[in-house]
């Protein structure tokens, strides 16, 4: 179980002025030993609530966790559970890994033209240089060569311009833990900019997870597939709620 207990467990996972209830922690803990559950444990800030006060109204808890039974850790004994930051929540996001350190097969990444490339400016003049560099195209054959210049063009820009968008979160995640971990109230204005970097590259990443589910539709969603209607059965309910 994964969730927001709204409750520490020691008071060394409550961060404020303020000292938080003994007996309030000690019935928690008890519920969980009824229930025969234990703390998975985590990686990452030692909190998971943040009311963005500042000065001696801030108050950091760790309120959300991962708990489990001996029997479930047992099957899964290289779960992690990982704290994540966010820039638009005052709880940290909770990632689950269930199966660490497996081993995955390699497969080469497909070059696509991406919607969020259009964020960049200078994308137009790249399509155009590319096109025209081939000269005139007077048959198929043309056209698939300044097609292929094009996006070999653009997959040089995007290793500029974008990288990989997962890896640059990841660095973000790490610069701003690592902030807040030394020193929250010195270090607000970096963490506030990093913020903002952050909310572009999570509205790129949606821009890319959008865009591979419409392809993922327009694969599958037109033939009578099991997608098909397990698609159209979930969004009838949904439309009924």
């Amino acid at each position: 179980m994964a969730s927001d207990f709204n409750e520490a467990l020691w008071s060394f996972e409550h961060f404020s002025n303020t000292n938080r209830r003994e007996s309030q922690m000690q019935a928690f803990r008890d519920a969980l030993s009824d229930c025969n559950l234990s703390d998975l444990g985590f990686r990452g800030l030692p909190w998971m609530y943040d009311n963005k006060q500042e000065g001696e109204r801030n108050v950091r808890v760790r309120l959300d966790r991962a708990v489990a039974s001996t029997v479930w850790s047992d099957l899964f004994s290289s779960a992690q559970v990982q704290h994540l930051v966010s820039s638009r929540s005052d709880h940290c996001p909770l990632l689950k890994n269930l199966f660490v350190g497996q081993l995955q097969p390699l497969q080469r990444p497909k070059l696509r033209y991406e919607i969020m490339w259009e964020r960049e400016e200078s994308l137009p003049e790249t399509i155009k240089a590319a096109w025209e560099r081939e000269g005139v195209a007077t048959n198929l054959g043309g056209v698939t060569s300044k097609l292929q210049s094009v996006m070999s063009a653009l997959k040089v820009w995007n290793f500029e311009h974008f990288g990989s968008v997962t890896k640059e979160l990841g660095k973000i995640w790490a610069q701003v833990e690592q902030l807040s971990r030394l020193d929250p109230k010195g270090n607000h204005d970096a963490i506030k900019s990093l913020y903002n970097k952050m909310d572009e590259l999570l509205y790129r990443e949606e821009m890319m997870w959008l865009q591979r589910s419409c392809i993922s539709w327009l694969r599958e969603g037109d033939h009578n597939t099991g997608f098909f209607h397990q698609k159209a059965t979930w969004k009838s309910k949904k439309n009924k709620i």
